[in-house]
């Protein structure tokens, strides 16, 4: 397998995902403003709704608020129904998407580098386990009534922080940021995060890593039990027990988001992708799509291809 597509970042993502934000916003930054800058730090208003995005990967870190509506989430393999006054952080390089179930939808969208965070904030010694507990825990949590108001609040004080700008802006922006980081973990803590897994968990566990490392070339069941010193019945019976779908299942879940994310982005034909994600040939993956999508892979690009040459990743560095 080739090098992976560069990571898509926020000036990027803005960019393609910019139908979903208002000129002139109540909330956070706009978009359209002249002299606007996608860098460091980013805070928007999306409050289009119904709306969806096709599967990216990108390179920062991003905190929603939702506020209004429910939305379903998907990061790497997991799907994550999003229902108002959750709050939920996606990690640098997991693979998201979004789409919106309800009729109307208000999200805060908060968009940030860790290399701002770390300027002059806490030391590396108090973020990098921060950073790595919600790495390991990317899962939402839904607030109180008097978390959300706090947490509601720091969003209001970070939106007039970036508005204003006054002095040491960027430094007021990076403590609220800490904050919401912090006040995340801990809300995770208290609604009760597993502890003493099971030696079922622990094997599940292990075997969505070894997905997320490996699915570029293995495709079976059979080939991550050897891995696992297991047998591939052991596995399957395993991970249906604890996680309530098929191990297969997973594996060709996580194959079809990449798939979706190179049909989309950067300029790899349909033949080239086959052969990265190790197909025997086009028309194998063709079947492998269609029967996952019930679109070919060709009509799937056509619907949500993003090609404009300014878009493809890393194509500002």
């Amino acid at each position: 397998m080739g090098a992976p597509l560069p990571l898509y970042t926020i000036e990027e993502t803005i960019n393609t995902y910019k139908y979903l934000f208002k000129p002139n916003p109540s909330f956070g930054m706009d978009f359209y403003a002249e002299g606007f800058e996608a860098k460091d730090v980013v805070l928007l208003l999306d409050d289009i709704a119904p709306s969806h995005g096709i599967p990216l990967r990108f390179d920062y870190y991003a905190l929603f608020l939702r506020l209004k509506g429910e939305t379903i989430r998907s990061v790497n393999h997991f799907d994550y129904t999003i229902q108002p006054q959750a709050l939920q952080l996606v990690c640098p390089g997991s693979i998201y998407a979004f789409r919106d179930i309800s009729e109307e939808s208000k999200t805060y969208v908060l968009l940030f580098d860790k290399a701002f965070i770390e300027e002059e904030n806490l030391s590396s010694e108090a973020l990098n386990p921060l950073f790595a507990f919600h790495r390991l825990h990317q899962n939402d949590v839904v607030l109180d009534t008097a978390s959300y108001a706090q947490v509601l609040s720091l969003y209001e004080q970070l939106s007039y922080e970036l508005r204003q700008k006054k002095e040491d802006f960027r430094s007021m922006a990076k403590m609220l940021i800490t904050q919401l980081l912090f006040i995340l973990k801990r809300e995770k803590q208290n609604a009760g995060l597993p502890q003493n897994l099971t030696r079922a968990e622990q094997l599940s566990a292990e075997f969505l890593v070894l997905i997320e490392e490996h699915f570029w070339n293995k495709k079976s069941v059979k080939a991550y039990a050897e891995m696992m010193a297991v047998t591939p019945k052991h596995l399957s019976e395993t991970v249906k027990a604890t996680l309530h779908r098929s191990a297969l299942s997973y594996i060709h879940l996580r194959i079809i988001k990449e798939i979706q994310y190179l049909l989309c982005f950067g300029n790899m034909s349909i033949k080239q992708i086959a052969y990265a994600l190790n197909f025997e040939s086009p028309s194998q993956l063709g079947r492998f799509f269609k029967n996952h999508e019930g679109i070919c892979p060709k009509e799937y690009r056509l619907r949500n291809r993003i090609d404009y040459p300014s878009l493809v990743p890393g194509k500002h560095r």
